[in-house]
């Protein structure tokens, strides 16, 4: 029985099957692992579309959101623009790689573009060794057996309960693993921007934050894995505000190579007369320099 003070708040039934969802629970409440957890799901539409249905189904009931491109993108939008939104949105792509995924140019551009941009990625790889998606040879795999696949009504390849249960589990470590890799990414160029200035030091502190300080000039930095938001720029602000001494401004440092114009439009909102400034990966190096 729980204390009649708990009744109200939402809880969640312990057994052991139920151990690895608690644990990630746990590491969001610390703030070791994303509460935001996203995956884009790349496919060929004609011996794919199936199983990419089913993956969007089964990771939205595992708490992540799912981007399938017929799901996504309205008609009349810009096909390949909404995708290089959604990738940098998105951060994670998981591929089905199956016999015709290759023939693809928009799963080619999406994989290229999720490489080229140090984005997490994990490949389905169909039985028989299909033939891979230019470019992505040597990336993380997932064979997929023949004895995981299944046929639904229509005759068309799908997962059984068990592919999908055991995938979830692989999607849910490699997209931990991505987003810290692509945060420890951020933070290291910044402390080589500071230690080559010459002039500046940089102190590590909780929360994927740095203190730089330069002569009487602090600044407290904070990272996007993704596309930076209002939300980024608001929690860096509250962060900068409860230190004490508190330091004189806050930048936000984000990974993303494109920002469509309603977003900046959005982001030079929340940055107005508040001590804050947003930059690229690309932009940090020359921050510090005199």
């Amino acid at each position: 029985h729980t204390p009649p003070p708990l009744h109200l708040v939402n809880g969640r039934r312990w057994n052991d099957h139920d151990v690895p969802a608690l644990a990630r629970l746990l590491l969001e409440e610390l703030g070791i692992e994303d509460r935001s957890r996203r995956v884009f799901i790349s496919h060929k539409r004609d011996d794919g579309l199936g199983v990419a249905e089913q993956l969007h189904d089964a990771l939205t009931k595992a708490g992540f959101l799912p981007f399938i491109d017929r799901f996504a993108i309205p008609a009349g939008s810009d096909v390949q623009s909404a995708i290089a939104d959604a990738l940098e949105e998105y951060a994670f792509l998981l591929l089905v790689e199956t016999p015709l995924a290759h023939t693809s140019r928009y799963v080619f551009w999406e994989v290229d573009y999720a490489l080229s941009h140090t984005m997490g990625t994990l490949i389905l790889r169909w039985p028989d060794n299909p033939t891979p998606v230019p470019g992505s040879v040597g990336v993380n795999r997932l064979d997929v057996a023949p004895d995981d696949l299944t046929a639904d009504e229509h005759g068309y390849d799908v997962l059984t309960d068990s592919a999908i249960e055991r995938i979830i589990r692989e999607v849910e470590s490699a997209h931990a693993a991505g987003i810290v890799r692509r945060r420890r990414m951020l933070v290291q160029s910044i402390e080589d921007a500071v230690t080559d200035s010459g002039t500046a030091t940089c102190v590590p502190l909780p929360g994927w934050r740095l203190l730089v300080s330069e002569q009487d000039d602090d600044t407290l930095v904070g990272v996007a894995p993704r596309l930076p938001t209002s939300r980024d720029l608001y929690e860096l602000d509250c962060d900068r505000r409860q230190l004490s001494p508190k330091p004189h401004s806050g930048l936000l440092v984000h990974a993303s190579r494109r920002i469509e114009s309603s977003r900046q439009a959005e982001l030079k909102w929340a940055i107005a007369n508040r001590q804050l400034a947003l930059a690229a990966e690309t932009e940090v190096g020359a921050r510090w320099r005199d």
